[in-house]
């Protein structure tokens, strides 16, 4: 039986998809946005994650493992010393509330299928369905497919999100199984993908061409980063994307500044923070969408 590592399933989702969803969070990325809201989802291995504004100093942690992971400072603040972690989770199964917590669980097709099908009637009711995002499916296919296969057996509405950074042949076999991809479209120049991103432009170019051949069911997406992504020249270039691959329908994402906790939780610095437009240069952006494009700002 395939197993895969779920960072979180999210019940009753509204902003993944039309209807009400049940969201998917596969754990793994083969990119390091600069702006990932999610930077717990980069790794693929379950990692133990603190949230200091939880810590109420008791002092179990440290007592629970001789490795010290955590420790009190001049302060009086715990704080998590990963380099000395061995992910025994002594530390996690001591802290009364939940200051410690462990990102990723491993579930078999079977179990993480039988939690999506529990909402069924409310997909049915809604117009809803289930979204499997990330991280990034793609680090983990079989799974991936073999939870849409279910999915689909179940006659349950699909939405994968992807940035296309993986296997082709990887990303094309979901395609029998999901009725819309999301794709995102985060930069058009490559150089600057790489350096916001670490990734490969070329790949995703690639995977994009290979998909729109098997299906029209495709979604671009761009994540509004303020002066990365979200500038005219970029959002245009999606646009002549989209219009080169008979695309029809596109969504901004404006930028949420709401991650900083995340990083925090990870021992990371969040470099953007707070550096968002107004909602007004969102709106231009989309009325500079070609008439045969439907592009929506999401909320």
């Amino acid at each position: 039986m395939e197993t895969g590592i779920v960072m979180d399933i999210d019940h009753f989702a509204v902003h993944d998809g039309p209807g009400i969803r049940t969201c998917l969070f596969l754990k793994g990325c083969p990119l390091t946005c600069l702006w990932c809201h999610s930077p717990e989802s980069q790794l693929r291995e379950p990692q133990i994650l603190f949230a200091q504004n939880r810590c109420v100093k008791c002092g179990l942690c440290a007592a629970a493992c001789e490795n010290y992971g955590q420790i009190l400072d001049e302060e009086g603040n715990r704080e998590y010393r990963r380099e000395n972690c061995r992910e025994c989770r002594r530390c996690v199964e001591s802290c009364p509330t939940g200051a410690l917590f462990v990102s990723g669980t491993q579930m078999s097709v079977t179990e993480a299928a039988a939690e999506l099908i529990q909402d069924k009637l409310f997909y049915k009711n809604s117009g809803g369905g289930v979204t499997i995002s990330g991280g990034e499916c793609l680090l983990q296919p079989v799974f991936t497919k073999q939870l849409l296969m279910r999915m689909k057996a179940e006659g349950i509405h699909t939405i994968v999100e992807t940035s296309g950074c993986g296997k082709k042949e990887d990303l094309l076999a979901l395609a029998d199984y999901t009725d819309t991809f999301y794709y995102d479209f985060k930069l058009a120049d490559p150089a600057m993908f790489e350096k916001y991103t670490g990734g490969n432009l070329n790949t995703v170019r690639e995977n994009l061409e290979a998909l729109r051949e098997k299906t029209d069911r495709i979604v671009l997406r761009i994540p509004l980063i303020p002066y990365i992504t979200d500038t005219m020249e970029n959002v245009k270039e999606a646009y002549k994307t989209a219009q080169r691959l008979e695309i029809r329908q596109i969504h901004l994402l404006p930028y949420n500044q709401s991650a900083g906790a995340k990083y925090e939780w990870c021992g990371r610095n969040y470099e953007l923070g707070d550096k968002g437009r107004n909602t007004a240069w969102a709106e231009e952006l989309c009325k500079a969408a070609p008439r045969e494009i439907e592009a929506t700002i999401m909320k």
